[in-house]
């Protein structure tokens, strides 16, 4: 019974995955072909960049020293993207295991087998840990040979390796968000307005708190603070730990959202 838990809601939300998969390779191969041409003319870029207002280069992580390597090209708007991607992604994909259960009330069906709650709770969580190991390494799988084959100069594989360790994170951490969300709200329209309005808050928020002082505070409440573009890409560091550190509060955020399943009154 166990295993039949996992492998229907593989089934059911396959072409999802796939669906997905192939809009993280198509971004990758949308976006890497045009990072030789920027690099080309990169000096009439620059030239244009430095006449804009701080507060926007603040904004838009427009630095020198990221646009003047090719993986800073991607990693600066392209990894942006990515993350908002990835944390979408994740935000459906616990509407799709867990809200939806509760609302087209399947769940009853499964809770009136002889199987415990941890055990429906734990397979299906391990399926969405499935598809996020499997995506990250897709993107970061992908993202390598989209270096070896459009970008002509040379590119650092750390920085690459920590755009597929964040998005690992991101991916993790909003899916644990979440399967929380969807266990207490049991309706998929809310837990993907309330998720998203996360992402963006916590999106754009460390972006105004690098850029002002007096709201600071807003980029130390978001998880993208801490696995910082454009200090990977300027001094070559994998922010290994603090990324580390945002999957392990995703797992606690799965773990705190078995706990609302598990108390959860369901109406048979």
């Amino acid at each position: 019974m166990g295993l039949n838990i996992y492998r229907n809601d593989a089934r059911n939300n396959l072409w999802f995955f796939l669906i997905w998969c192939g809009v993280f390779v198509g971004f990758i191969f949308m976006y890497l072909p045009m990072t030789n041409l920027i690099l080309d003319e990169i000096d009439e870029i620059m030239g244009f960049v430095e006449k804009m207002p701080d507060f926007l280069l603040k904004m838009f992580s427009f630095e020198p020293e990221v646009f003047n390597k090719p993986e800073g090209i991607f990693g600066s708007e392209g990894m942006s993207f990515i993350y908002i991607l990835s944390a979408v992604f994740a935000a459906n994909l616990a509407g799709a295991v867990f809200s939806k259960e509760f609302e087209e009330k399947t769940i009853e069906f499964l809770l009136v087998k002889p199987v415990k709650r941890w055990h429906v709770f734990f397979e299906k969580t391990f399926l969405m840990l499935t598809m996020i190991v499997l995506l990250s390494g897709l993107f970061t799988v992908f993202q390598f040979l989209g270096f070896n084959w459009f970008i002509s100069e040379a590119y650092s594989p750390k920085i690459l390796l920590s755009f597929g360790l964040y998005t690992f994170s991101v991916l993790t951490f909003f899916a644990g968000l979440s399967t929380l969300i969807s266990c207490i709200t049991k309706k998929s329209n809310a837990n993907i307005s309330i998720s998203i309005g996360i992402i963006i808050f916590m999106y754009f928020g460390d972006s105004l708190g690098r850029s002002f002082e007096s709201v600071s505070w807003l980029s130390k409440m978001s998880i993208f603070n801490y696995i910082p573009l454009a200090e990977t890409i300027i001094h070559e560091r994998m922010y290994f730990s603090n990324a580390i550190i945002i999957s392990l509060i995703g797992l606690l955020l799965f773990l705190s959202g078995f706990f609302v399943f598990n108390r959860s009154d369901i109406e048979i």
